[in-house]
């Protein structure tokens, strides 16, 4: 090096972030309702305002109660059944460029004795985490779904019914006053009380009987708050409205948004009871997989509607279980949503979203980080690999701790395990794994033959990571407190050492002892000497420092 190379540059505001200043970029999650026969998939992008717009829909019909709920295990059949409807959402989701993933299983899987064999099987084979939710953690997300669609101005009835479950939600002044869910679902009605077709006077009784004695909670907590209104959510609710609408003869209009008198209702619910399952068939109003089911399901809402006296109207959601994933999704995630949208690059967000979901201390990363490229940029003559690499090692540091939410004391181990395997979008497997080694070796035994993962990279690629480690290490050293005590750096590169000079906001020997300490890697990776000094910077320069610090980002 004929010359000594010498930067100055402000890093008390890190220079690594690089929001834009376009409309936030939405993120796009795929919300997954495994219910009893179906398996629902909504693909949104949720927007950092609160808002939603749905990108594709996928609807799999699994039955995974047909072979018999009561029995509380899943068929072999039914797993696989399950598994296939699964990986068809999760192709569809990834096709879309999804970036998280919500799925919840309901009554027949989390009834089931084998129900985490399919749950298992879903995160081994397809890298997909389903939760088994109880009937009153449903209930909570099938209101909160419906409740971005519905005025509950009036006291009302939510019921929404599944194959293993119903859940009923009574709402009064726009809040929960009563949940419950209840083992009333189409399917498992049917299995247990429908044996001929039509449904004959006899099993209607039976059926209406069991259903009347079971929802008499329910009744009795809907009078007590006057409730006057129905409203209905999911697939045998949406049909039996539409056969009331049919029968009405105004089948061409959507059936939302609109109140049914409770007379008329009941007359197209006691046709579907009466009809064959023919006939049911024949009916324009009725999906083909509910013929066999529906009967059930107009005898429950029948027996509620005898039940409540003072009940006006009926009417049905566009909404119900998965639009209240969407709204948990936003609810819970709102300060990550604010973060992560201003990120428009697909890398760089990639790397946020983990850095968010791992709980980094974001000040503290970024002050490394935006050290690390300084000096990176100071050092590229002598560094042996692309200077493309600066990227990699400015998101090796901002993940550089990570590890901290697994573990302090080794927590360098921990964070290089977390970026191997947390699934970074747009990088290529070499990249993530130059990311990860530069990121474990930040503290502890410098990289050596017997790791190995290093062992195994070719010698150039070896040389990269000891290069980038050291400058990492360096970079940790010089905020050694946490405390981003250095707000200015000077820098002199030449034949024999890097010279650091140190503005602080404090006192400076806690960094320039931590730098110097951690210094071996970059000494013996550059073969310069390292030296760390503290300064004062005249305050007539911030502007140029300020200035040089964004070139060198």
């Amino acid at each position: 090096m004929s010359l000594p190379r010498e930067r100055a540059a402000c890093i008390r505001v890190p220079q690594t972030t690089y929001r834009s200043t376009a409309p936030a970029a939405p993120v796009r999650v795929c919300v997954i309702d495994a219910g009893t026969n179906s398996f629902h998939a909504i693909i949104v992008d949720v927007h950092p305002n609160g808002s939603y717009q749905v990108v594709d829909r996928l609807k799999e019909m699994v039955r995974l109660g047909a072979e018999g709920l009561d029995a509380h295990r899943l068929p072999d059949a039914a797993v696989e059944r399950g598994l296939a409807a699964l990986e068809r959402i999760t192709l569809l989701a990834d096709g879309w460029g999804t970036r998280e993933y919500l799925s919840y299983a309901t009554s027949a899987i989390r009834e089931a004795q084998n129900g985490g064999v399919l749950l298992r099987r879903a995160r081994e084979e397809l890298g997909l985490r389903v939760r088994p939710i109880s009937g009153e953690q449903e209930a909570e997300l099938i209101f909160r779904g419906v409740s971005r669609t519905e005025d509950f101005a009036e006291p009302s009835l939510l019921v929404d019914i599944g194959g293993g479950s119903v859940e009923f939600i009574v709402v009064a002044e726009d809040a929960i006053v009563y949940r419950s869910s209840l083992k009333l679902g189409a399917a498992r009605m049917t299995e247990q009380f429908v044996t001929t077709d039509p449904l004959s006077e006899d099993e209607q009784a039976r059926l209406r009987a069991h259903c009347k004695g079971e929802v008499a909670a329910v009744v009795a907590a809907a009078r007590e708050h006057g409730v006057t209104t129905l409203v209905g959510a999911s697939g045998t609710m949406k049909s039996l409205v539409r056969t009331t609408q049919a029968h009405l003869g105004n089948g061409t209009a959507g059936p939302f948004q609109r109140n049914f008198p409770v007379a008329q209702v009941r007359t197209a619910l006691r046709w579907v009871m009466q009809a064959s399952a023919a006939e049911r068939e024949a009916h324009p109003a009725i999906e083909p997989r509910r013929v066999d089911q529906i009967g059930a399901g107009a005898v429950l809402v029948d027996t509620l509607c005898a039940g409540l006296p003072a009940l006006q109207s009926v009417r049905v959601s566009r909404n119900a279980l998965r639009e209240g994933m969407v709204a948990h999704f936003i609810d819970t995630n709102d300060a990550r949503l604010q973060q992560m949208t201003s990120f428009r690059d697909p890398r760089r967000r990639s790397v946020h979203e983990i850095a968010y979901r791992f709980q980094w201390e974001e000040t503290h990363a970024q002050h490394v980080a935006a050290t690390a490229t300084y000096l990176f940029n100071l050092c590229r003559p002598l560094y042996d690999g692309p200077s493309t690499d600066a990227e990699l090692l400015e998101y090796a540091a901002l993940l550089h701790d990570v590890g901290y939410l697994v573990e302090h004391d080794a927590h360098h181990k921990h964070s290089r395990y977390l970026i191997e395997h947390a699934d970074l979008q747009g990088f290529q497997a070499q990249e993530v794994s130059l990311m990860a080694l530069v990121a474990g070796y930040h503290r502890g035994a410098p990289p050596a033959p017997s790791d190995e993962a290093f062992a195994a990279r070719p010698p150039a690629q070896q040389r990269r990571v000891r290069q980038m480690a050291g400058l990492l290490r360096v970079a940790e050293g010089l905020d050694r407190g946490h405390f981003q005590n250095v707000v200015a750096l000077r820098a002199r590169l030449t034949d024999a050492a890097l010279h650091l000079f140190l503005a602080t906001k404090d006192d400076p020997q806690l960094e320039v002892w931590a730098a110097e300490a951690d210094g071996g890697l970059f000494e013996s990776a550059f073969g310069r000497d390292l030296h760390v000094a503290p300064t004062s910077i005249p305050a007539g320069e911030a502007a140029e420092m300020t200035a040089a610090a964004a070139d060198v980002a």
